[in-house]
């Protein structure tokens, strides 16, 4: 038994943030390396259409307390914004303050699967199709949203017509496609949300983070016509 558990957790290190023969012949690219930042970058969220930045605290409940960070703090990354870094084939975000990691592509149609990984009261969200690195549709992680837009949300757009649970301290996965209008979103398998909405066209991805410990890996992309 022992052997073959250590092979199944052999053969899971050396799939993670890889692709399959069958995923590079269907199109798929790889949008985390799991060893660098590269094709990322870490983002302040811009403030509303001619106001300043907030000062206000944010809300309780909204905001957790952050684990304390492996690596230094990058010197490129802009004044104000989280810091972010790989842990153990992991992007994970650490300290404070709050804030995204932002891909430097934008992206039309495509399906996105990425993998996370969070305690059960984290607050947190994968944003897709975020023009201008803000704004976007914000697939919700956290299960308890004040106004309703709970896991498998998409948060301001479509509520789920009932409650999903991602496995809390496990790998549970998204899948989420975009294309036109046609939003679907996939946890685990299971499809929590599929509505049609024009608002966002083209965008970002975004990965949110709150204070809450979270990580992210195996993030894959595959372009639609």
């Amino acid at each position: 038994m022992f052997i073959l558990f250590w092979l199944s957790v052999t053969l899971l290190a050396q799939t993670a943030n890889a692709l399959t023969d069958r995923e590079k012949s269907g199109g798929w690219k790889l949008l985390f390396d799991g060893k660098t930042l590269a094709g990322w970058h870490a983002s302040v969220p811009a403030p509303p259409s001619g106001r300043a930045r907030s000062a206000q605290p944010p809300t309780p409940g909204q905001v957790g307390t952050p684990k304390p960070c492996v690596a230094s703090r990058s010197e490129s990354a802009p004044a104000g914004a989280s810091h972010w870094e790989v842990v153990d084939g992991s992007l994970t975000a650490c300290g404070s303050p709050t804030g995204y990691l932002t891909s430097d592509r934008s992206y039309q149609n495509f399906v996105l699967s990425i993998e996370f990984r969070c305690g059960v009261d984290t607050n947190s969200g994968v944003f897709v199709r975020s023009p201008q690195e803000n704004g976007g549709y914000e697939v919700q992680i956290w299960r308890q949203q004040p106004a309703g837009y709970n896991t498998g949300a998409i948060v301001g757009t479509a509520k789920t017509a009932r409650e999903y649970a991602f496995k809390a301290d496990q790998w549970n996965r998204y899948q989420i496609t975009a294309d036109g209008d046609h939003l679907v979103v996939e946890l685990n398998g299971e499809t929590t949300l599929d509505i049609r909405d024009a608002r966002f066209s083209e965008g970002h991805i975004r990965l949110q983070y709150q204070q809450f410990p979270i990580a992210f890996r195996n993030i894959k992309i595959r372009q639609l016509p």
